[in-house]
């Protein structure tokens, strides 16, 4: 079953130049038999969406040919394959598509949002539980990092995290987007004009990928890189809009923010979650599979209880997998 709830953030989204807004509506599965007063309490999962999408997106039936994650949980749980549980889709989404669930002061502190508002919202809503144990964070790709960064910074929160091909190893997967967004910015005038440009189409079902990967571009610089006095974007580039050379002072703030850097930084952190699942498509066109074959070598050297997963597939199309995943998950879990 889905019900659909708001939440209107009452600190951590509040008064920032981005503009985002505070109040979000976002979809929660309950699963078959759901019990309001159940005494054993179910275990929940938050799902994080990538970049420009909501998690919302997670539920919707699109296809005559998959089926949704709620109808294939529903026939799992009824057949004792995976172990009842609440989902929660929150939206992470910020002007520029995404926030990577981090604290910026351009949009908003995303992570104590999630960490320190929806946690327990959910668990006065629901019948969960308040063991960090038994509360799941997982996402795709910016969501993939969000929940790789959660599980690094706030430990105490999420006992177990998921990642599905989460941003990192960012010399493969940033550095490649510098030509098209030189090429896509001068077009625009400058990067206020693009964003003017970008926001204003009326249908994104269209957007040419050298648009879309600049943009994403672009809205990685509030991010890592925030910088009130450079509106309307509030962060800096990592490379020069003329000719494209890597400006080395901000591109180390980008590096201080890659997952496959920060193992070591949060190495005692990581140390205290419960397990890290790791997957990915093993023809990821972003190469995230080989950052996420970085991290698991360092999870391994810290023994810290992982698994990485590498299945047929590009960067899309990964919804079939979060049965399985799930279902090994909450068996380790219990």
């Amino acid at each position: 079953m889905i019900e659909w709830i708001s939440f209107n953030s009452p600190k951590a989204l509040v008064g920032f130049p981005m503009g985002d807004p505070t109040e979000r509506h976002f979809p929660v599965y309950l699963p078959p038999g759901y019990e309001a007063g159940a005494k054993e309490k179910y275990p929940v999962v938050f799902f994080l969406a990538g970049f420009s999408g909501r998690a919302s997106g997670y539920i919707v039936d699109n296809s005559a040919f998959e089926q949704s994650l709620p109808t294939r949980w529903d026939r799992a749980i009824k057949e004792n394959r995976l172990k009842p549980f609440v989902a929660i889709f929150p939206d992470g989404t910020s002007k520029l598509g995404c926030s990577q669930y981090v604290n910026s002061p351009a949009f908003g502190n995303y992570m104590d949002y999630l960490c320190d508002e929806l946690v327990p919202f959910i668990e006065q809503k629901y019948a969960v539980s308040r063991s960090p144990s038994r509360r799941l964070l997982t996402g795709h790709s910016s969501g993939g990092f969000g929940a790789l960064v959660t599980g690094m910074i706030r430990p105490e929160v999420f006992g177990s995290i998921c990642s599905s091909a989460g941003d990192s190893v960012y010399e493969i997967s940033l550095l490649k987007n510098i030509k098209d967004a030189v090429v896509e910015i001068e077009k625009a005038k400058g990067v206020a004009g693009f964003i003017k440009d970008f926001l204003a189409l009326p249908t994104y079902g269209n957007v040419s990928p050298t648009k879309f990967e600049t943009m994403l571009t672009l809205a990685m610089a509030p991010c890592y890189a925030p910088n009130l006095k450079n509106g309307p974007l509030y962060g800096d580039l990592f490379f020069d809009l003329t000719t494209g050379e890597v400006r080395p002072e901000i591109w180390q703030k980008y590096l201080d923010w890659d997952p496959v850097r920060m193992v070591s930084r949060y190495a005692k952190n990581l140390q205290k979650l419960d397990y890290v699942l790791l997957e990915c498509g093993k023809e990821d066109e972003h190469g995230l599979h080989l950052g996420h074959r970085q991290i698991a070598k360092q999870l391994k050297a810290l023994n810290v209880p992982h698994d990485i997963v590498e299945y047929p597939g590009r960067h899309g199309g990964h919804h079939w997998r979060y049965e399985d995943r799930l279902i090994r998950l909450l068996n380790r879990m219990n």
